[in-house]
């Protein structure tokens, strides 16, 4: 008796920290004494980066669940962490610097400086061949690979610090997005502004390229995501649903979903064509920091205030249920397969019946999703 009237006041207490359980949360992989400010996942899904207040780097093994690396940063919070695609190491972000790390070496085997101030928001080009970095200033900076100490200064025209930043080198474009609410489009190659944009209601936190680097999205304290066409600045579509100010955006691999965390504590997943809010993840219980695809778009990662780092899954089911809901229900309401167990009945029958039934389910949620990717040919026009 003791045992389970443990267990029950056990359970009472995990749902009282945490509540209950979304279905799609796959784990939790975990509970840090730190505040985690940053998150990236390497190309083979195997290993979790993580940058903390603390001003420390860690690599978490995500077979073992141990930290199999641990350093001192920076002299100031991790704001940033990305590991190299293309070669066996990973970045950090913090203070006035970004450095590059060999994981088991205590000290970076690079440190690129000349930002006046503590940086703000960094990025990085596919061939890693070009960084760029916003600062507590209405200026950003970019370096080459090879040039650690005198990047490139630009003065943009915005009115308040740059607090966001992207690049795209296949369309030779900067984005910096500011404290006065603002987006601007910069050469790279060149100090030369190309667009200017009047983008939210309150200052712009995050910028992402989108659709092969033809549009832009940026998110707003104001708990809004927009989509922009970077050639004229207009706004394609914009994304709702927040309470509270967005704090970091994700674009799918595929290119088809963006995710969006806020301090309203919640995640959601929306089709960056149809502008639709798909799913609001829900199990933080404070404000979510950082989100992080895996490679192959089928989870994600997410960490908050708190530390907690959970792994949440992005299944066909999530799409076929808000598009095809109804239709869904309704075959499943309509076929035999799907029925309570019947009198005389045998265990095995039962069993076989919903085994049988089980992969018909999977088989009509294959269905609905392919026909969820058919309206991903929505044009791009705000609603």
């Amino acid at each position: 008796m003791r045992i389970i009237i443990i267990l029950c006041i056990t359970a009472c207490i995990n749902v009282l920290a945490f509540g209950q359980k979304d279905k799609y949360l796959k784990e939790v992989v975990l509970k840090g004494d730190y505040r985690t400010n940053c998150l990236d996942i390497n190309k083979n899904n195997t290993k979790l980066l993580i940058g903390g207040e603390d001003e420390k780097v860690r690599v978490l093994d995500l077979t073992s669940r141990k930290i199999t690396f641990e350093t001192q940063a920076h002299y100031q919070a991790v704001v940033e962490v990305r590991f190299s695609t293309i070669e066996n190491g990973f970045y950090t972000v913090g203070d006035k610097s970004f450095k590059y790390w060999i994981e088991g070496n205590e000290k970076p085997v690079k440190i690129y400086t000349g930002s006046l101030t503590s940086i703000t928001d960094w990025d990085l080009t596919p061939d890693e061949n070009y960084f760029v970095a916003g600062a507590f200033e209405k200026k950003f900076r970019h370096w080459n690979k090879e040039n650690l100490k005198t990047p490139l200064t630009v003065e943009t025209d915005q009115s308040k610090n740059v607090i966001s930043i992207a690049i795209n080198k296949e369309n030779n474009l900067i984005a910096s997005g500011s404290y006065d609410k603002t987006i601007e489009l910069w050469e790279l190659d060149k100090p030369q502004k190309v667009l200017k944009i009047d983008a939210h209601a309150m200052p712009v936190c995050c910028l992402d390229f989108a659709n092969d680097g033809s549009q832009l999205i940026s998110a707003s304290h104001d708990g809004t995501a927009k989509l922009w066409d970077i050639n004229t600045g207009e706004n394609l579509k914009t994304y709702t649903g927040h309470l509270k100010a967005i704090s970091n955006i994700a674009v799918s691999p595929n290119g088809h979903y963006l995710l969006t965390a806020s301090y309203d504590n919640s995640i959601n997943i929306y089709s960056i064509a149809t502008g639709d809010l798909i799913y609001k993840y829900k199990h933080h219980k404070a404000p979510v920091l950082d989100i992080e695809w895996n490679n192959d778009g089928t989870e994600f990662y997410s960490c908050d205030k708190e530390g907690l780092i959970l792994n949440w899954l992005v299944t066909k089911e999530i799409f076929a249920e808000y598009y095809f809901g109804n239709e869904l229900n309704e075959e499943v309401k309509n076929n035999p397969l799907f029925k309570a167990k019947k009198k005389g009945e045998s265990r095995s029958e039962y069993n076989n019946r919903q085994n049988k039934a089980d992969r018909l389910y999977q088989e009509l949620l294959d269905k609905y999703y392919q026909k969820h990717l058919k309206l991903l040919t929505t044009p791009l026009r705000e609603n």
